[in-house]
């Protein structure tokens, strides 16, 4: 402040000091660096060439500290910051596409990872704390971890393009007598029990199931006419050569969930979920 104003009296007006105590920082500072800063008389004030020196350095770093409160605010209100979020593959086609954009262009500075994992590892990970959010469809619940419907989202039966079925009037009892392709259940999802309920709920068992590692797998299988598959309607974005959807009417539902660490309460990740679910419901 002596510097800008090259008068002691009116600086220690600005800092809203007296004018003693002003002088005598002033002179702690000089005899901690060795040499004066200030040539001062009963008329003018100047700066030496260190005092220039030190002044600019100063004017830095008040700069730097001042940006970094900014940040430290922006980061604790949530309006900066990384967000780490994990995704399982089925849960890509959909709603992540349609909220990660708006999310991002809303909030500029906040930094998304987005880590695409199965189930199990994705369950771990947060609870690590490598990522901050998972997004899981139908998960069960689990010590430690806490999860928010986004999305529900009723279920579709995958056909070759050559089934019987694959066009005119159709209900899930046709399938009866198919093989179905289904990948295995886990502890963190439950899709696949979902299935065997729509289908007890058309009257029959699946028959002839072959276990494959993913939907992908089971969508490519059918389309090669090995069987027939179910899955949430969300699959109908990938508008693949030789498959054919049909929508199934029920009122057993796939979940979208978003799931955090019990306790999670940052601004950044609970604004992240509850823009998720407004764009999701709109």
């Amino acid at each position: 402040m002596v510097a800008e104003e090259l008068h002691f009296g009116r600086a220690a007006v600005r800092l809203g000091i007296a004018q003693p105590p002003l002088s005598q920082q002033i002179k702690r500072i000089e005899e901690a660096i060795g040499h004066r800063l200030l040539d001062r008389d009963t008329r003018n004030v100047s700066l030496t060439p260190a005092g220039e020196a030190f002044a600019e350095t100063a004017r830095a770093i008040l700069q730097q500290l001042s940006a970094g409160v900014e940040r430290a605010r922006d980061v604790a209100s949530g309006a900066a910051g990384r967000l780490g979020v994990g995704f399982t593959p089925t849960t890509a086609l959909r709603l992540l596409p349609r909220t990660i954009p708006v999310f991002r262009a809303e909030h500029p500075r906040i930094e998304i990872d987005l880590i695409e994992l199965m189930p199990a590892p994705l369950v771990e990970a947060l609870r690590m704390g490598q990522i901050d959010v998972a997004i899981m469809r139908d998960p069960t619940p689990a010590p430690g971890v806490v999860a928010t419907v986004l999305h529900n989202e009723s279920y579709v039966a995958v056909l070759p393009t050559g089934h019987a079925h694959a066009s005119g009037p159709f209900t899930l009892a046709d399938l009866a007598g198919d093989p179905f392709i289904l990948f295995p259940s886990s502890s963190e999802s439950q899709t696949v029990g979902r299935v065997f309920g729509l289908c007890a709920e058309a009257g029959f068992v699946p028959r002839g199931v072959q276990q494959v590692p993913g939907w992908q797998t089971a969508i490519s299988m059918v389309g090669s006419g090995m069987g027939v598959t179910i899955l949430p309607e969300s699959v109908e974005n990938l508008q693949l050569p030789g498959i054919v959807y049909r929508r199934l009417e029920s009122p057993i539902r796939s979940t979208i969930a978003a799931v955090v660490r019990e306790g999670e309460a940052r601004p950044m990740v609970t604004g992240f979920i509850a823009r998720s679910t407004a764009i999701m419901s709109a």
